[in-house]
């Protein structure tokens, strides 16, 4: 049996965030290696704008 697991750009209250992000967090999206890639730079350049630890990765089933 196979699990689909999607994620998504998570970010602390730490950061200023734009009316339209909404408070939840970023869109999910499947977690394909992709993805992941794309994401995980989106967590880097959130942590050098804005500190250490502000911005992860959250994962879930699908």
């Amino acid at each position: 049996m196979r699990v689909l697991f999607e994620i998504r750009l998570r970010w602390s209250d730490e950061v200023l965030e734009e009316e339209a992000t909404g408070r939840d967090g970023g869109f999910w999206f499947p977690d394909t290696p992709h993805n992941r890639v794309r994401l995980d730079a989106a967590v880097a350049l959130g942590n050098s704008l804005h500190g250490e630890r502000t911005h992860w990765i959250e994962k879930r089933q699908a």
